[in-house]
């Protein structure tokens, strides 16, 4: 299209040339001729009679010929200006199919992205074929976390992608962090000012041309889509920058339906694995803290707290003494049963591991006395064992050989989120967790064992007797030890196979 155009300023200067030498000629033998008709020095009067005739139709013959050159002046003006709308009809035709061809492109991409529901796929295809649409060089997509107004480089693709690979900016700040602010799309080419976009970094390479188009739903954006042409003589147009928009538009919707239905799987994959260790309450305030958290993974704090541990006696010989089908359907109700008494008392259960159950009370939800919800929990454990294994022995006579264990101890603790970004579990740690899993181990069957500090929280409502001071494995300081007393029948003995079974972890 340039080389029409040159060609035809080239044939229109040649014409021009040609024209001005026909007038100068015509000039020329019009000035010849005139100075014949008016020079005194010819002599004779014939000659003088055909010198006159010929000036006469000499002069006749000039005007002629000037009004030709004339026509054919305004002639080939006439057609220069059609000639040079021939062009522009033909500039504007050639324009129009690019920008059907890319807008088929787009509309192919649209469809593409709109047919999947991973975001990551989305975005790896938006950045890969924007290079075919526009014939670019690299286009990246840069995403807005809400939570730290930061923008994120989430793909890019083509030269120099890894330039813009993991790249933050600040909302606001530089072109993408314009952009995404003011919800307006640029067109840049060349040098950019960067008093006009406060926070721009000099390039590694010179961009000659950028499109950058925020990613809109309604008047808030979600992100940038960039397309670049990357040290080239080219450059984008206005008209590529209102297709880019328009399909940005379809790409926001795409992308934020996407994480929409990620975001939702993964609350419905939180809530269900939570919903099997907390009660719904608890459920409900961790998924607040993971909707409110800056990093979700992270959420931990420092609290006072009480934990319970709980393990049954007799657990190894009934492994070897009973069918498993029996022992499965033993363990199903016993965790059933575990579970709900810790639930009915706003606690939560951290882990089962075998027979062993742990559980903790004083968070994510605060309680005004966390040792009393713990305590309670542990005599409506043994009441709900004692009524199981009363159910079990009618079955079997061996499972009167078996018995609960419960240590109880209040301490700080961390709690909240361990683990990685893929894989993580809501649980404690600290001494007092170690602590109270030491007073279970120690404990013998139908026994709960405790520490003064959890004892001083219970305000009479339980009764309990000193049993001596221990050295713990693993705790530094020796601990006073209180068994609770309960009532006669939860507290008869299993047995001599359950008092053999005690393993002494002092």
């Amino acid at each position: 299209m340039e080389n029409l155009e040159l060609q035809v300023q080239k044939t229109e200067k040649r014409i021009w040339q040609l024209v001005m030498l026909a007038v100068v000629v015509i000039l020329y033998l019009t000035l010849v001729l005139l100075a014949f008709q008016f020079s005194g020095v010819i002599e004779g009067h014939g000659i003088v009679i055909f010198t006159e005739n010929f000036s006469k139709y000499s002069l006749f013959l000039s005007i002629l010929i000037l009004l030709f050159c004339a026509y054919m002046i305004i002639a080939q003006r006439k057609l220069l200006v059609f000639s040079r709308a021939i062009v522009r009809e033909r500039q504007q035709v050639d324009q129009l199919s690019r920008n059907v061809e890319i807008l088929s492109s787009l509309l192919e991409v649209s469809s593409s992205i709109n047919s999947t529901m991973k975001v990551h796929e989305i975005l790896e295809t938006i950045t890969r074929e924007m290079l075919q649409c526009f014939a670019a060089d690299h286009s990246s997509i840069m995403l807005l976390d809400n939570r730290t107004k930061m923008l994120k480089t989430k793909a890019s693709y083509g030269k120099g992608a890894e330039y813009a690979k993991d790249a933050l900016i600040p909302l606001g700040k530089s072109i993408a962090g314009w952009v995404v602010e003011n919800s307006q799309p640029l067109l840049l080419n060349g040098q950019v000012d960067p008093r006009r976009f406060p926070g721009s970094e000099k390039k590694e390479r010179r961009i000659s041309s950028s499109l950058c188009v925020p990613l809109r739903l309604s008047e808030k954006s979600i992100g940038v889509l960039n397309v670049n042409l990357v040290e080239r003589e080219r450059t984008f147009t206005e008209e590529d920058l209102k297709l880019l928009t328009i399909f940005s538009n379809n790409a926001a919707v795409a992308i934020h339906n996407s994480l929409l239905l990620r975001e939702k799987d993964q609350r419905v994959r939180l809530q269900t694995m939570l919903g099997q260790l907390h009660s719904p309450q608890v459920v409900q305030k961790l998924v607040e803290k993971y909707d409110e958290a800056d990093k979700p993974t992270l959420m931990r704090e420092k609290v006072e707290m009480t934990i319970l541990f709980s393990d049954i006696r007799g657990y190894t010989s009934m492994l070897n003494a009973l069918k498993l089908e029996d022992i499965m359907g033993f363990l199903d109700e016993f965790y059933s049963v575990m579970n709900t008494a810790v639930f009915d008392n706003e606690g939560s259960i951290d882990k089962f591991i075998g027979d062993e159950v742990m559980a903790f009370f004083g968070a994510p939800i605060p309680l005004p006395n966390s040792g009393g919800n713990g305590m309670r929990t542990a005599v409506r454990m043994m009441e709900d064992f004692h009524k199981l294994r009363e159910k079990f022995i009618r079955r079997d006579p061996f499972f009167k050989n078996l018995g609960l264990g419960i240590g109880i101890n209040t301490g700080e603790v961390f709690v909240g989120n361990v683990g990685s970004e893929t894989r993580y579990e809501y649980t404690v740690i600290g001494n007092a967790v170690n602590l109270a899993k030491r007073l279970c181990a120690y404990a013998q069957a139908n026994q709960i064992l405790t520490t003064e500090k959890t004892i001083g929280k219970m305000g009479g409502e339980v009764r309990s007797v000193y049993l001596k001071k221990i050295v713990f494995k693993g705790i530094p300081e020796p601990v006073n030890v209180h068994k609770v007393e309960l009532p006669d029948h939860l507290s008869d003995s299993t047995g001599d196979m359950s008092r053999n079974l005690h393993v002494n972890l002092a």
